[in-house]
């Protein structure tokens, strides 16, 4: 029996020193703030944490986007700069409307962290772009192709599950009916 407490007390003491070496980026500030409004053109986003990230190759692991939030279609690549404990981008936006920006960092330890949160653009000021989103620059000034990376967001289909399971619903009504009516018909007469 006491070598059962110990050994529990050991494995207490263990997991309780090594938690905070098992803890993961947590977010502390955004900018701009979840569910604020901000006005088109280039956009800083600023994602603060506390604790800085894994140092990655740029592009990988540490990543910002920006989606359209009703579809939620990816507005260009994920990247973002990684300063101190921060994550930074810059998105160009001109279409009045709901965004969403998705995050990632991947922890010290190596756990990934993830998260969203919305915020809301007005063009008052007419600001217009040939390049909507977030636009990525490697150090050699090479730009990131969305195409080349696995996007945080991916555009919502149009839902046509409504019109599908009718269609089968009906087809399954049907075939039920026709197997009953030659179950009633083959069935022998006493």
């Amino acid at each position: 029996m006491q070598n059962f407490r110990a050994l529990s007390l050991a494995i207490i003491a263990f997991f309780i020193g090594v938690s905070p070496a098992m803890a993961h980026s947590e977010l502390v500030t955004t900018s701009p703030l979840a569910n604020s409004t901000v006005e088109a053109g280039p956009i800083r986003i600023k994602l603060d944490f506390d604790e800085a990230p894994l140092k990655l190759p740029f592009g990988q692991g540490n990543l910002i986007a920006v989606a359209v939030k009703e579809t939620g279609e990816q507005l260009g690549p994920a990247c973002a700069k990684v300063e101190g404990n921060s994550l930074t981008t810059i998105v160009k936006l001109s279409a009045p409307g709901e965004y969403k920006i998705l995050w990632r960092i991947a922890s010290e330890d190596g756990h990934v962290n993830s998260g969203d949160f919305d915020f809301t653009v007005v063009n008052n000021s007419n600001y217009s772009t040939d390049k909507t989103g977030n636009q990525c620059f490697d150090e050699q000034g090479v730009e990131l192709d969305a195409a080349d990376q696995e996007p945080l967001s991916v555009k919502v289909q149009q839902n046509d599950g409504l019109l599908q399971g009718f269609i089968f619903g009906l087809g399954f009504i049907i075939v039920g009916t026709l197997a009953g009516a030659f179950l009633v018909r083959s069935k022998p007469k006493r």
